[in-house]
């Protein structure tokens, strides 16, 4: 193995060193990382210099990528190429967005506890997140463990959640959020999925609760009744035995796994001043095969 493991937090994160991503990493470093991604969830790999092809090339190794959808971002505003989306408060003049702004509105989604792509028909597997700036104060990103939440699950609770599915849906959430205003394309692309409110971690074996903010309600049950209970699974997981908050410096590469973790992000003071994060997800595709990658790149 190529790296050392640096423990940052005894649940969730750890730091890996001696890797340098603007190199291809090896199969057995992919392999190694991803033993590690199923004890550790948050791996923080720091200073890398990298550019966005290099960040694509990394990520690649653990799925298929995602085109990223650029919600209220026109095609005539992008900065960034299809398959990274742009978590910055900046357009292509480089002044960030103005209050009002659609654009910036659409972001408060992302400071609700999350998991990425959660409302697709086949949901995010991991995230990788680069810090090109970062904030004087604030702007911090936390991760729930929903692995310890189960695990911790009162006894009453746990039979309770087995065997349910909810309906997960990006609307829902931005409406909370108090933003409606959404083009009928999006609404068209948007359309909600369902899945199982317990999953079992395919390398770890762990079971843990997979909740979002982009959950609306629990399939087959009265909505309020639903509601009240997703409520409830929130408010328990996110308590601060389970939650680590990860302090950015610049060219930090962040990997998370979307599988077992929830995320937000927290505001940043002066939230005037420019934050340009930019990330790459890829999709958790069983069809998918590190066998179709290594083709894929000596085609």
């Amino acid at each position: 193995m190529g790296f050392t493991v640096e423990v940052v937090h005894p649940l969730v994160a750890a730091r890996i060193h001696g890797l340098d991503l603007r190199n291809p990493v090896s199969l057995e470093d992919v392999l190694a990382i991803e033993q590690t991604s199923a004890r550790y969830p948050v791996l923080i790999f720091p200073k890398q210099q990298i550019t966005d092809d290099q960040l694509l090339a990394f990520s690649e190794n653990f799925g298929p990528v995602h085109t990223a959808m650029s919600y209220q971002t026109r095609k005539h505003e992008h900065r960034l190429q299809p398959k990274i989306t742009d978590i910055s408060n900046v357009g292509k003049d480089n002044q960030t967005f103005r209050r009002g702004d659609n654009r910036r509105m659409n972001t408060f989604v992302s400071k609700r506890w999350h998991t990425d792509a959660s409302y697709e028909p086949i949901p995010a597997r991991y995230s990788f997140l680069l810090a090109y700036t970062v904030a004087k104060q604030g702007g911090e990103t936390q991760f729930a463990d929903m692995r310890a939440a189960y695990d911790d699950m009162p006894e009453d609770l746990r039979p309770v959640v087995e065997d349910l599915s909810c309906e997960y849906n990006i609307l829902w959430a931005r409406m909370l959020s108090g933003y409606t205003e959404f083009p009928d394309d999006e609404r068209a692309k948007l359309a909600p999925s369902q899945h199982r409110l317990v999953r079992r971690h395919p390398l770890s074996g762990r079971k843990s609760l997979y909740l979002s903010g982009h959950a609306t309600h629990v399939v087959d049950w009265p909505l309020p009744e639903g509601r009240d209970l997703l409520r409830e699974l929130m408010e328990y997981a996110t308590q601060p035995q389970f939650v680590y908050s990860h302090r950015w410096s610049v060219r930090d590469l962040v990997m998370w796994d979307n599988r077992v973790l929830m995320h937000r992000g927290r505001r940043h003071i002066p939230e005037s001043d420019p934050r340009e994060m930019h990330r790459a997800t890829v999709m958790d595709d069983p069809a998918w095969t590190r066998e179709q990658r290594e083709e894929s790149v000596g085609a």
